[in-house]
């Protein structure tokens, strides 16, 4: 009876356990491939709607034209201002700094408030203006087709009146205040971004004024609204519980 040699077994099984090893590697090896094929195109498009978020044209939360629609559309209105003999004006709306109503349902309660106060900005206003937000409690405004400057005063006036109206908010009554700094224009030669800068500007310069309403006629000599000093008609910012 024949008898198989030692030496050729063993290296016959351990041919057999290499080609084994290797076959699973290889199987491993393709599926790692695959997968990273799959997940590349999602990355891809995850890194482009984080991209294209930063840019778009409309607020995720109002609504709203964003910064980069904002000047778009200012920029059209100055040239129809400058065809029409009309006024144009860029109004920038802060709210007054609140805190959060209770820390838990802080963040949703946030962000009721800004939609809530970006629908009464955007009913103070015509059919034709346009609000925008500009970042977390920041607006900018486009009242267009003014006869004369004093008109984006009352416009500054009527938002103002809007965002004050109480807000009730799981059985809390918040009161919000807010300054406006604004610019009337067409001004000659100045750019949409450069009339927003101005306006910004402006509200920033209301803090050390001590007026709630801030406007300048042009971009180096600020002139305030009598009916905006603190003395007479700025809403005391309050927030609190009523029970």
């Amino acid at each position: 009876m024949p008898q198989t040699p030692v030496g050729s077994a063993s290296v016959a099984e351990v041919t057999s356990v290499r080609l084994v090893v290797g076959w699973i590697g290889l199987f491993f090896a393709a599926g790692f491939g695959v997968a990273g094929l799959l997940c590349w195109p999602s990355s891809q498009n995850f890194e482009r709607r984080k991209q294209g978020s930063s840019v778009s044209a409309y607020d995720s939360i109002t609504g709203l034209p964003t910064r980069r629609l904002y000047l778009a559309l200012l920029g059209h209105a100055l040239s129809r201002a400058e065809a029409t003999t009309r006024n144009v004006a860029v109004l920038v709306c802060a709210l007054e700094p609140f805190r959060p109503l209770s820390m838990s349902s802080a963040p949703s309660n946030m962000t009721l408030v800004v939609r809530v106060q970006a629908a009464r900005i955007k009913s103070a206003l015509q059919p034709h203006d346009v609000v925008a937000r500009l970042n977390e409690y920041t607006f900018a405004v486009i009242a267009d087709n003014l006869k004369s400057p004093d008109e984006a005063r009352l416009v500054a006036e009527k938002i103002q009146h809007a965002i004050a109206l109480p807000l009730v908010i799981e059985g809390q009554e918040l009161l919000i205040s807010c300054r406006i700094g604004g610019i009337v224009g067409p001004q000659c030669g100045t750019k949409a971004e450069a009339l927003l800068d101005a306006a910004s500007l402006t509200l920033s310069d209301s803090q050390t004024a001590d007026a709630s309403i801030t406007f300048v006629s042009d971009p180096t000599t600020p002139f305030f609204s009598p009916s905006s000093q603190t003395s007479s008609g700025r809403m005391r910012h309050y927030v609190g519980a009523r029970h």
